[in-house]
């Protein structure tokens, strides 16, 4: 399911999105997971947002697909870095065994709660044996809309364990952290990085 006010929302933040993004630098676990992944290795970089990590992986030669639900999202990752990123919703997320690793940093969080097991069941099929998974999300309880009208889905890090190690991966790393969004507010977050079963 995609929604629409989390849609809407960032069509009318998407300046301020991009510069946030710029500022901050991009998710700094990026290059540790590139790190542990073969040369050219194929990913998929799922809620790509303005495409600032996939140009960073494309850049360091692996190959990238990217997707996004907004269009305005991948609208401007194409114009910015040159990226083919497709719109397309988690559910449409049909490929089997076709990538090394799926990065998915800070998008998992705009389904709602009770869609994850499946979004993780379709993103394991997505991915080759062995291959690996990163999910950013923001640690809490239940779901809801911020100031700007975007939905979330809040995970405590059991909870996340158990339906990763449910859909077929094994947890490598996870790390609980601080992040500062579009609105200005430190909220707590975790970078969780697994490996296909």
């Amino acid at each position: 399911m995609v929604d629409r006010d989390t849609m809407a929302a960032y069509a009318a933040n998407i300046d301020k999105y991009r510069n946030l993004v710029t500022k901050i630098g991009g998710n700094s676990r990026l290059d540790g997971f590139l790190a542990r992944l073969s040369e050219g290795a194929e990913i998929l970089d799922l809620g790509c947002g303005v495409g600032d990590s996939a140009v960073r992986m494309r850049d360091a030669g692996f190959a990238v697909s990217c997707t996004d639900a907004s269009p305005d999202m991948v609208a401007t990752a194409n114009d910015l870095h040159g990226l083919d990123a497709v719109q397309k919703s988690f559910s449409e997320l049909q490929e089997d065994a076709a990538y090394d690793a799926v990065w998915a940093s800070f998008s998992l969080l705009h389904a709602p709660r009770a869609e994850m097991p499946a979004n993780l069941v379709r993103i394991h099929r997505a991915i080759r044996p062995g291959g690996l998974f990163y999910m950013g999300l923001k640690l809490g309880a239940g779901e809801a809309r911020d100031a700007a009208g975007r939905f979330y889905a809040y995970f405590s890090e059991e909870e996340l364990r158990e339906m990763l190690a449910e859909a077929g991966f094994s947890v490598l790393a996870a790390e609980p952290d601080s992040m500062v969004g579009l609105l200005g507010s430190p909220e707590p977050c975790i970078h969780i990085t697994s490996a296909r079963d």
